[in-house]
């Protein structure tokens, strides 16, 4: 298994996660379902710095989230999320995630994921081909080679 520095390696962008009070259920951690609008408020970061994503001109639809769960996040810890575009295809890419917090002082993986995400036009309610200045955009903030190519 590869170790900590390694797996933060291959990520090219990284923020900071606020956990709020509020993203804590019953069980005194955060909730499944929060984990969901941490990778969302991570990946509108991601998009604006990695490409300056033009919401209101090119569309995208969430097609697919997979979240997996290692261990709980609970409120007030330092908790950080990497992002990274991991495949790009002709109209969707793949986006990985890897939420860490800073447990007594020692960075540790809480959870990992990743999100499909399918260009679309709302005007003809269709899938579209990823704009090429975008596509060259996310290949120059990933550094090209990192990204696999998938259909």
């Amino acid at each position: 298994m590869m170790q900590l520095d390694e797996q933060k390696a291959q990520f090219t962008f990284k923020m900071q996660q606020e956990v709020r009070w509020s993203d804590m259920d019953e069980m005194k951690h955060v909730n499944n379902a929060v984990y969901l609008t941490y990778f969302e408020q991570a990946r509108i970061a991601y998009m604006a710095e990695a490409c300056a994503w033009n919401w209101a001109e090119t569309g995208a639809i969430l097609a697919n989230a997979h979240v997996d769960y290692y261990k709980p996040i609970v409120y007030p810890t330092p908790t950080f999320i990497y992002v990274r575009v991991s495949k790009m295809g002709t109209k969707s890419f793949e986006i990985s995630y890897m939420i860490t917090c800073d447990i007594s002082g020692r960075e540790e993986i809480m959870t990992t994921g990743y999100t499909t995400l399918v260009v679309f036009d709302y005007t003809t309610n269709r899938s579209i081909p990823i704009p090429e200045s975008v596509r060259q955009r996310i290949m120059d903030y990933e550094k090209a080679t990192s990204l696999h190519q998938s259909q």
